[in-house]
C-alpha cells in the first residue's frame, strides 16, 4: 500500500519522473514521462534508458553520468525534445546516483522539467532589459548633451535623474546626486527650490520662462530661465517634476547692452530732431532775409550763392527727417498681426496710379491673395519704398514697367518688385541696403540713401530677409521674405 501511495503521489506531479539501474534498466517512469512519448508507464518498464535517449544525446549523458560518484551524486542536463505534433520542447533534468553505505551505486533517479516557457520568458526579458538598457544609454547621451540643465525629481525632494551640466553646476558629479535628497545634500539652502516644486507639482500647471537671479557655489552671479513642468508616474502615479534651466546671463548682459544702446540712439535722435535743426532753421531765415531785404543789391552770382544755400538747407532737412524716419522703425521690435498683403500692394498701386500715368509706366500686381504675419503700416512703407524707387529711377527713354509677383514656398511668401529701370550696378550692390548708401552712379537723383536701409530694418524685424537680384539684364528687383498667414485666422 505504501509503495502504492508512493507511485500515486509520483504520477501527479508536473515534472518527468524515472528510475533505472546501474546498467540503465528503466524500473519506473511517472505519467508525465510516459505522456512526452504518448506511451502509456508499463511501456517503459525493463526498456534500456538510452533506447529512450534520442541519439544526438546519448554522448553527452553518458559523459554525465560517468562523472557522478558519492561525493558528487548528482548532475544537470538539458535536452531539446520534437514532440510528435512537431512542436520543440527544452527540458533541465537533474539526475541522482543513488549508493548505499557501502558507496555502491544501487539506481538513479531523474527529475525532468519543461522549462520551455521559462526560457521564452527568459530570453523575452533579456531582450527587454537589452533594449532598456540601449534607451536609457540613448536618453543619457540625449540628457548630457544638452547646454541646459535637467533634472528629474519626485515631490520629496529626491532627484531621480539628472544630467551632467547640471551635475557639474552642482560642483558633483552624476552618480554621487541620482537617488540623493536634495536636503541631504544641501540643507536647509535647498527648501526654497522644493518649495517652488511642490507649487508647481500641486497646481497640476507648468512653470514656463521663469526668468530668476542666482549665485552658485563660486559666487559669480548670473541669470537663468527655468521651466518646471509637473506630471504623473505613468504606471504608479507618483508625482514628479521635470525642471529644465537655461543660463542666460550672456544674453541678459546683451539685453542690458542692447536697452543702453536703444536709449543712446533714441538720445541722439531727440538731439538730431531738435539742436541739430535750430541752425538749419537759422541759416534759413538769414538766407532769406539776405534775398529779400537786398535783393536789389545782389547780382545774379551772389543770388546763385543764396539759391545753393537754401536747397543746402532744404537737403539737410530731407535727410535729418529720412534718419529720424529710419531711427523710429520699432526699434523695440513689432506686434505680428495677419496682414492682407494684397490690398497693401493695391492701395500703392492707386496711390501712384497718376504718376504712372504721367510717364506713361504701368503697374503689374500678383494675382494670387496673400497673407502674411506682419505690420500693415509698416509693410506700406516698404513696399511704397520700392515702387518709389522705382519711380525715380526709371530710364527715360522707354516707358516704366513695374512687376510685384509672390510665390509661397516652406511657410513663407517671397515678394518680388522688379521693373525696367536704369537698375543697380554690381559695384555699388553690395552696399544699397548701407544706410546713405546710394548708387554712385545716380547720386544726382533725388534721395537721402535711408529707403532701401529702412526696408532692410522693417523686414528684418518681421524676421525675413530682403536681397537684391544681381547680374540683370536692365532694371533692378528686390525680394523679400516674409511669413504666411492663415486665410482666415
Amino acid at each position: 500500500m505504501p509503495h502504492r501511495k508512493y507511485h500515486s503521489i509520483l504520477d501527479t506531479h508536473p515534472d518527468l519522473i524515472c528510475r533505472y539501474s546501474p546498467d540503465f534498466i528503466l524500473s519506473f517512469v511517472n505519467r508525465k514521462f510516459a505522456q512526452l512519448f504518448d506511451s502509456t508507464a508499463e511501456s517503459f518498464i525493463g526498456r534500456n534508458l538510452f533506447d529512450v535517449v534520442q541519439e544526438t544525446q546519448r554522448e553527452k549523458l553518458q559523459a554525465k553520468l560517468a562523472r557522478l560518484s558519492p561525493d558528487a551524486p548528482s548532475v544537470t542536463i538539458a535536452s531539446d525534445r520534437k514532440l510528435s505534433n512537431g512542436e520543440n520542447i527544452q527540458l533541465h533534468w537533474t539526475i541522482i546516483a543513488l549508493y548505499n553505505k557501502a558507496g555502491k551505486l544501487e539506481e538513479y533517479q531523474s527529475l525532468g522539467r519543461d522549462v520551455t516557457k521559462e526560457n521564452e520568458l527568459n530570453f523575452a526579458l533579456k531582450e527587454r532589459n537589452q533594449a532598456l538598457e540601449t534607451m536609457q544609454a540613448e536618453m543619457r547621451i540625449v540628457l548630457d548633451s544638452m547646454p541646459c540643465k535637467v533634472w528629474y525629481k519626485d515631490d520629496k525632494n529626491t532627484i531621480l535623474k539628472l544630467n551632467e551640466v547640471a551635475a557639474k553646476s552642482m560642483g558633483m558629479d552624476i552618480d554621487s546626486v541620482e537617488g540623493q535628497n536634495t536636503y541631504d545634500l544641501f540643507g536647509d539652502s535647498a527648501k526654497a527650490y522644493h518649495d517652488d516644486d511642490l507649487r508647481v507639482i500641486n497646481s497640476g500647471v507648468p512653470l514656463i520662462g521663469h526668468v530668476e537671479r542666482y549665485t552658485p557655489n563660486d559666487g559669480i552671479a548670473g541669470w537663468t530661465q527655468t521651466d518646471k513642468i509637473p506630471f504623473n508616474h505613468p504606471v504608479t502615479g507618483e508625482k514628479r517634476i521635470l525642471v529644465v534651466s537655461t543660463d542666460i546671463t550672456e544674453l541678459k548682459e546683451q539685453e542690458a547692452l542692447l536697452k543702453s544702446i536703444n536709449k543712446n540712439l533714441d538720445d541722439f535722435a531727440a538731439l538730431t530732431s531738435h539742436d541739430l535743426q535750430a541752425p538749419l532753421r537759422h541759416i534759413s531765415i538769414f538766407a532769406e532775409l539776405l534775398n529779400v531785404e537786398y535783393t536789389d543789391k545782389l547780382d545774379d552770382e551772389a543770388k546763385s550763392y543764396i539759391k545753393q544755400i537754401r536747397d543746402g538747407v532744404e537737403s539737410m532737412r530731407a535727410l535729418i527727417k529720412s534718419f529720424l524716419k529710419f531711427m523710429r522703425a520699432s526699434p523695440h521690435g513689432i506686434e505680428l498681426d495677419r496682414v492682407d498683403l494684397t490690398s497693401v500692394l493695391e492701395h500703392i498701386a492707386k496711390r501712384h496710379k497718376l504718376e504712372l500715368m504721367t510717364y506713361g509706366g504701368t503697374i503689374k500686381l500678383p494675382k494670387e491673395k496673400i497673407f502674411i504675419r506682419g505690420d500693415s503700416t509698416l509693410l506700406n512703407q516698404v513696399i511704397g519704398n520700392l515702387v518709389e524707387n522705382s519711380i525715380k529711377y526709371r530710364d527715360h527713354d522707354r516707358p516704366l514697367e513695374i512687376a510685384i509677383s509672390a510665390t509661397k514656398k516652406a511657410g513663407q511668401w517671397h515678394i518680388s518688385i522688379a521693373d525696367n529701370g536704369v537698375g543697380i550696378d554690381n559695384s555699388s550692390a553690395a552696399h544699397v541696403f548701407d544706410l546713405f548708401g546710394r548708387a554712385k552712379p545716380h547720386s544726382d537723383r533725388e534721395g537721402s540713401g535711408v529707403g532701401l536701409a529702412l526696408c532692410k530694418r522693417i523686414i528684418t524685424l518681421h524676421g525675413g530677409d530682403i536681397t537684391l537680384t544681381r547680374d540683370r539684364v536692365k532694371g533692378a528687383e528686390f525680394v523679400f521674405s516674409l511669413n504666411a498667414a492663415k486665410p482666415q485666422e
